[in-house]
């Protein structure tokens, strides 16, 4: 069985700050992460400067993909999901359970060729990282491998010259020895229930921000699903899943306002002919710079306060948002060639279970609370499982974690 200093849970922004940190102060750290990459949500954050710096914190994000792949000793297991924690006075044994299909980072030498045989055979299952700073910069998703559901010979093995590809017909798991935990499972987007008022999942030119953001950082432009055109006019949807007590989620995910209104004004900087709509309830301060993002958001977009009833599609792909006018005293229902949802932020369901494993807590909203019994065992929580933060809170908040780490560390164990 191999000994870890520390288990991180969850290889986002905030879980690969805590280990770089631990890993820097001399621990040995262990990064399990669920998906083919590492970086989390904040890895396909494209930048959202105009002729100045918005302050999205993109670039931050990038200095420490960076400094993973150019020097770092980390150990860490893609397709991998903690399934089990226990402890009998001692370090707590954690059982880690990997997916059938991996990309060996040791290995990997980041050609492509695994990528070109899958689609030359028809197949969709190889994709690029969202950031060249990731290391290995292709991976498998797994729903998507014919191969493995069919049970024929993958072709990315066969081209693959590192024989880096692992293609397995099952799960595997395997136990580690971990003298600490930091749990740093991260948040997941809201997703819109289906039905839905908004037309999501149904109107093709309705979309989530989350998705505007992948083709702005894949393709440098964002375009109307429907036809692939960049939109002359477009609407943002603030605070959907969010404040929203039919939903049952009255609390505020408090990073969306900054978030979409640097979108908003990068898109519109990008294409100076382009009608913007932002409809919100409140705008929550977001920062120093808040007062000059505001003002200028107030004079280069149509800022309606008040959230839309209804969505419709027209034949044209348009969708008519109907909503009250306050200077025209009536609902109106205006025509948008694109609609941008802006979501929440949810608490990561699959780790509750972890969490109770470990004798956590959650509160009202559903995010873990971080108790200070938990630390003294060493079981600490960092970033977005605590609750909505935005790149910079996340950052600094794992540096806590890893500091508050090596004291129960050099505490209990040195």
């Amino acid at each position: 069985m191999k000994e870890e200093s520390v288990v991180v849970v969850g290889g986002g922004i905030t879980g690969l700050t805590a280990a770089l940190e631990l890993r820097h102060l001399g621990k040995r750290v262990l990064v399990i992460e669920r998906g083919p990459f590492v970086g989390g949500h904040a890895a396909v954050l494209p930048c959202k400067a105009t002729d100045r710096c918005l302050k999205c914190n993109d670039c931050l994000v990038e200095e420490v993909l960076r400094e993973l792949k150019e020097d770092s000793p980390l150990r860490f297991e893609t397709y991998a999901k903690v399934v089990d924690i226990r402890k009998n006075g001692g370090p707590y044994i954690v059982t880690i359970e990997t997916g059938p299909c991996s990309v060996d980072w040791e290995r990997c030498t980041d050609c492509g060729a695994c990528l070109k045989a899958c689609v030359d055979s028809g197949h969709k299952a190889i994709e690029r990282a969202p950031s060249i700073n990731i290391h290995p910069f292709y991976g498998i998703r797994t729903e998507m491998c014919t191969c493995l559901r069919e049970g024929r010979a993958p072709s990315c093995i066969e081209a693959c010259p590192e024989g880096a590809i692992k293609i397995l017909d099952k799960t595997d798991s395997f136990d580690v020895e971990a003298k600490g935990i930091i749990l740093a499972s991260g948040f997941r987007p809201y997703e819109p229930e289906r039905p839905n008022r908004y037309g999501y999942g149904h109107l093709p030119n309705v979309i989530t921000t989350q998705q505007a953001d992948k083709m702005l950082r894949e393709e440098g432009k964002v375009v109307r699903p429907s036809d692939r055109n960049i939109p002359k006019k477009v609407a943002f949807v603030q605070c959907v899943g969010s404040r929203d007590r039919r939903l049952g989620r009255e609390y505020c995910s408090r990073v969306c306002c900054g978030y979409s209104l640097r979108m908003a004004l990068h898109m519109v900087h990008i294409w100076p002919d382009m009608d913007i709509t932002v409809f919100y309830m409140d705008v929550q301060n977001f920062g120093k710079d808040f007062e000059r993002y505001y003002k200028e958001a107030m004079r280069k977009l149509k800022m309606i306060r008040g959230l839309p009833g209804d969505f419709y599609g027209t034949q044209n792909g348009e969708v008519l948002v109907s909503y009250f006018s306050e200077q025209q005293g009536r609902t109106i229902s205006e025509p948008f060639e694109l609609v941008l949802l802006t979501v929440g932020l949810s608490p990561d369901q699959e780790a509750r279970a972890l969490g109770e494993r470990l004798g956590l807590q959650v509160n009202e909203d559903g995010f873990f609370i971080a108790e200070e019994h938990a630390a003294k065992e060493g079981v600490i929580v960092a970033g977005t499982a605590r609750g909505p933060m935005d790149v910079a809170e996340c950052i600094c908040d794992a540096k806590r974690a890893a500091l508050e780490m090596k004291r129960y560390l050099d505490g209990i164990y040195e």
